[in-house]
């Protein structure tokens, strides 16, 4: 019925979303526990995150270094730095318009699950923001959703469905729906970067930096 699992793209995507999505909120969830009842909250929820995501990357590399999706050789190119730096910067720019426009209307007043995770997101000091939402998530997020998903759809589909089905993923997964429609905006350039580079780090350097200025922009402009 399901043919060959190893060309089964619902496989090959399916199963290692459902992977990602279940080990990083089982461990948060256990991290988060253990906090609360051992620790009297001794551990934030940002610390939780990154150690949940430190794990889940390298069961998520498995997957990524196992499947067989076009990676790009070499990955830095002189050449081809000045057009990557540029992509890079789209991602930043985008991004904070739609932060500005998300965080400057009274969006947490009509979206109680975007306020519990905009509270999330400074649950802690700047080092375990910055070590959460710019370093170890991103990382985790890119390697899923553009070097697995978009790297996987894209062997079946186009570019332009490829970006959008990916994108729309990765919004699904944020769970509350001022979320959904910022990362799949933010989704839909960082897709297109990818299939344009198919650069990892390119991606990730978008993400990082991009959500480096919204923690400092949050942590120093409130």
């Amino acid at each position: 019925m399901f043919g060959n699992l190893n060309n089964n793209i619902f496989y090959r995507v399916i199963f290692p979303l459902a992977v990602y999505f279940i080990l990083f909120n089982l461990l948060f969830s256990l991290l988060r526990y253990i906090s609360e009842t051992m620790l009297n909250n001794g551990l934030s929820g940002l610390y939780c995150a990154s150690i949940s995501a430190a794990i889940t990357i390298v069961v998520m590399y498995f997957f990524y270094k196992n499947a067989f999706v076009y990676k790009a050789e070499p990955m830095f190119e002189l050449s081809k730095l000045p057009k990557e730096i540029l992509l890079i910067l789209a991602i930043v720019a985008l991004g904070v318009v739609l932060n500005l426009i998300a965080t400057h209307f009274p969006l947490t007043e009509v979206s109680e699950a975007f306020s519990k995770a905009d509270n999330y997101l400074v649950d802690g000091d700047l080092f375990a923001k910055i070590l959460a939402n710019v370093i170890l998530v991103p990382a985790l997020e890119e390697l899923v959703f553009r070097g697995i998903v978009c790297g996987e759809i894209e062997k079946k589909l186009d570019t332009v469905p490829t970006v959008i089905i990916s994108a729309f993923i990765f919004g699904l997964l944020h769970f509350n729906w001022v979320q959904m429609i910022y990362a799949f905006l933010v989704g839909l350039l960082i897709g297109y970067v990818y299939e344009e580079t198919h650069k990892l780090w390119v991606v990730y350097a978008g993400h990082a930096l991009l959500n480096l200025t919204v923690v400092l922009m949050a942590t120093f402009m409130a």
